[in-house]
């Protein structure tokens, strides 16, 4: 972790909500849709909560990519999680009286990567909206993490929220995959198409639920063009 970059907008506090507080003060309150926002060339944090977690079924175009993992990580706002059709899950900028933070993952991609995300969200056909997000993550602190490699203690797993000295949480700003026109055009997430809300997409949702892009009809979101499968 010692060559993660230092970003001047980084944001400590002494609690997760005044963290956040604080680091929407200083940045975008909002998510912003990508298309009003130039983008820079890399390499770019993105923040991932479903099929391309670790361990998940999409997981492994992070590695072919050579993407970077950074830590766990959450919206810093409540936002919406819900389940949509063949198992999908979506993400929300609008939230619901009972929404919470959404938990993830932090990942660095290069250009390359960022353009493959982009095709396997199928972000031309409308079916998620690449936006930023401002995202707590936790990552080991740099002077632990160097004095841990010369004693040489065993690799270090990023902690879990709230989990004292040895974690540092930030605040970062980063892209995210939302539900995007089309989908909200067929109405997923809303109230008469029975997707369930999440509180997280866990392991065992996406085992039970999802449905490779392969195996779907003809025509489903995301899937024109032969869409993206890193199984494939």
């Amino acid at each position: 972790f010692g060559h993660l970059p230092t970003r001047p907008h980084l944001v400590k506090a002494t609690t997760r909500q005044g963290q956040c507080d604080s680091a929407m003060m200083m940045m975008h309150t909002a998510a912003s849709a990508v298309s009003s926002v130039a983008r820079k060339a890399g390499p770019h944090k993105v923040f991932v909560y479903g099929t391309l977690k670790t361990n998940f079924y999409n997981h492994p175009l992070l590695v072919t990519t050579r993407a970077a993992f950074l830590g766990t990580a959450n919206t810093c706002r409540p936002m919406r999680l819900a389940l949509g059709e063949y198992g999908v899950p979506y993400l929300f900028e609008q939230r619901g009286e009972e929404d919470d933070v959404v938990p993830g993952e932090l990942w660095e991609v290069d250009d390359a990567g960022l353009d493959a995300l982009d095709v396997l969200e199928g972000v031309e056909e409308g079916m998620y909206s690449r936006v930023e997000l401002d995202v707590e993550v936790w990552w080991r602190n740099r002077d632990a993490c160097a004095k841990g490699d010369e004693e040489g203690e065993e690799p270090w797993d990023p902690p879990e929220k709230d989990a004292g000295p040895r974690g540092e949480a930030q605040v970062v700003s980063a892209f995210g995959y939302v539900a995007g026109p089309a989908s909200l055009a067929r109405g997923v997430g809303s109230p008469r198409s029975g997707h369930r809300t999440l509180g997280a997409y866990s392991l065992e949702v996406h085992e039970a639920e999802y449905v490779p892009k392969h195996r779907r009809a003809a025509g489903s979101l995301g899937t024109s063009g032969g869409g993206t499968d890193p199984h494939r």
